[in-house]
């Protein structure tokens, strides 16, 4: 299988080093010029550079694999020039972060000029595309097969294991990438949130919360994520002044957030983590309102706190476990869509290795599962109950002083709540459901025997 690949922007060209540094044979087109001529004179041995994409395809004689590692909005205008040079032995493969539904789509285009099509999605950031990223396949299986040994070799290991997973239909590549996204989203936030409070409520500065932040790197909760938080803690420009310190606030997204919480609104399951941390990044272009007038008159308060034996490894350790498990409630409950069919020991497979989310907290409760082989609250309570215990009270703790200083923690408050709705003796729903039943006469049943209930007011 002859290998084209149309963008060259960080991931593309960090792709392209890596299946040529693989043996492989790689053909190319970028758009910019700029871009195209910088490359070019990079003189990279197996990596052959044209002008056009017609010229791309004419020197990559069938069969051939078009990767294209473009913006998603992008995608349609490249596939709509594709048909008219591609054949029946040729696959497109879209490696960019498209939304699953447009997966669809394209492939039921391409497959009216009998071209395969596969939903590739990549993880890893241009770091990991060079050295190994994490691939999420969907699309036509017989092109997969065909296909499969070059993403197999570029993609990262997990021992002999490759991160690489072949999941099912065209969309299914891609949804696993976005609810990987998504997770993503909520991992980054919780972080920066317990950064935020230990420097505000525990009173650390920049070096004293990498040091923190260090310990828990060295426990089986360590991850990717919070060894770059750990590393940007205490970063300096040349300068000698801390990046967090000089960053513009306003925080930038993809869409993938977005997609994550359609999708898990139509399919009636509760992400609220994710859901605070996309929400976050869309009020984050209004934080040159805030102040922090509401902490500095709380001396007392942090200096307490700035002596107290902190339980950092679980408050980390609890907000990834229940962010990751809303996540792959999302995957697994999407198996009632009839275009999936996931097996979720799969999808840890796929992110065992070169993705955001990978570490030792993911193989951990990877490793419960293969044991439990169900995913359900009883699975999330067992992961937790079994790390933290002993440590509720110190994460509940953690969160109720980050309020009482008027801290921010939406991510940290929303894992706790749902947790305590999972878990915790309440009636919040029966609650609910008699108000409904009271002003817009809902049906109502009997938590026992599921008998019709018909108080006072339905007979009004």
């Amino acid at each position: 299988m002859n290998v084209a690949l149309i963008g060259l922007g960080s991931m593309g060209y960090n792709l392209a080093k890596n299946i040529v540094s693989k043996n492989y044979q790689v053909n190319a087109y970028e758009k910019n010029k700029l871009v195209f001529e910088t490359i070019k004179k990079d003189r990279i041995k197996s990596l052959c550079l044209f002008n056009s994409i017609k010229e791309l395809i004419n020197n990559t004689p069938s069969p051939r694999m078009v990767m294209l590692s473009l913006p998603a909005d992008k995608i349609d205008e490249c596939i709509n020039e594709l048909i008219n040079h591609l054949n029946s032995k040729d696959i497109v493969a879209d490696l960019g972060n498209s939304l699953y539904l447009r997966s669809i789509e394209r492939e039921k285009l391409l497959k009216q000029y009998k071209i395969s099509f596969l939903g590739i999605g990549v993880s890893g950031g241009p770091r990991g595309a060079k050295k190994g990223p994490a691939i999420m396949a969907g699309g036509s299986k017989s092109a997969w097969e065909n296909v499969k040994y070059i993403f197999e070799d570029i993609a990262a290991k997990n021992g002999n294991e490759s991160a690489c997973c072949y999941f099912g239909s065209a969309a299914s590549g891609h949804f696993v990438k976005l609810v990987h996204n998504g997770i993503e989203y909520a991992l980054m936030q919780s972080l920066a949130e317990i950064s935020n409070i230990l420097e505000y409520a525990y009173g650390m500065n920049h070096n004293a919360r990498a040091e923190k932040l260090k310990e828990v790197l060295r426990t089986q909760t360590s991850s990717f994520l919070l060894k770059i938080t750990t590393e940007i803690s205490n970063a300096k420009n040349n300068d000698n002044k801390y990046f967090i310190d000089l960053v513009e606030n306003k925080i930038e997204q993809n869409g993938t957030g977005i997609w994550t919480i359609n999708a898990a609104l139509e399919l009636g399951v509760s992400i609220p983590s994710i859901y605070e941390a996309v929400s976050t990044r869309s009020i984050s272009h209004n934080f040159s309102y805030n102040s922090n007038s509401n902490i500095k008159n709380d001396n007392l308060l942090i200096e307490n706190l700035s002596n107290k034996k902190l339980a950092l490894e679980e408050i980390i350790f609890f907000n990834f476990a229940c962010s990751l498990y809303q996540g792959l409630n999302l995957i697994d409950q999407s198996n009632n869509w009839d275009y999936f069919d996931y097996n979720i020991k799969d999808v840890f497979r796929a992110w065992s290795a070169g993705c955001i989310l990978q570490g030792d907290y993911l193989d951990s409760i990877s490793n419960k599962y293969k044991t439990s082989k169900k995913l359900d609250f009883e699975f999330l309570h067992n992961v937790i109950e079994e790390k933290c215990s002993h440590k509720m009270h110190s994460i509940r703790e953690f969160n109720s002083n980050a309020t009482k200083l008027g801290l921010p923690c939406p991510v940290l408050s929303a894992n706790l709540s749902y947790y305590d709705l999972i878990f915790s003796n309440h009636k919040i729903g029966e609650t609910i459901q008699l108000q409904r039943s009271f002003f817009g006469l809902h049906p109502i049943k009997d938590k026992k025997n599921k008998k019709k209930i018909n108080p006072y007011w339905t007979k009004l």
